[in-house]
């Protein structure tokens, strides 16, 4: 039995295209993220690395693990700052093979953010107008 997630962020407009096809109409579930929820996210990973640099350069060799946690928590806490929306949920149709597209869980939205058709494998792109 799984909890289901309170629906958060407006449902708007979104086309799919392709090079070479008709643009295709969709909607997205898109939630803005304000800068304080980026700030405690990209903190708890900064955070992260910096308890896990010295755990993990106990382990020989040493630096390259410890410089590898600090990377990787450097990497993530950026990420997590530049994660101004997160898209939900999408419904459309590939323009190719007119099959459904969605995602598999909430993402990071980029402009123009690239998705893969299940059906005929070509890279997508979705854009939504955010506020």
């Amino acid at each position: 039995m799984t909890v289901a997630e309170p629906e958060t962020g407006a449902h708007l407009r979104a086309r799919i295209t392709l090079f070479g096809f008709d643009e295709v109409q969709g909607t997205a579930r898109v939630e803005a993220r304000p800068a304080g929820w980026r700030a405690r996210r990209a903190t708890w990973a900064l955070a992260a690395g910096l308890i896990a640099a010295p755990i993990v350069g106990l382990v020989p060799p040493h630096a390259p693990w410890a410089l590898g946690a600090l990377g990787v928590g450097l990497f993530t806490a950026r990420r997590r700052w530049a994660e101004q929306h997160t898209l939900h949920t999408f419904e459309g149709a590939c323009p190719r093979c007119e099959e459904p597209i969605s995602i598999s869980r909430p993402v990071r939205l980029l402009r123009p953010h690239p998705v893969s058709c299940t059906s005929c494998r070509f890279e997508l792109s979705i854009s939504v107008e955010v506020e």
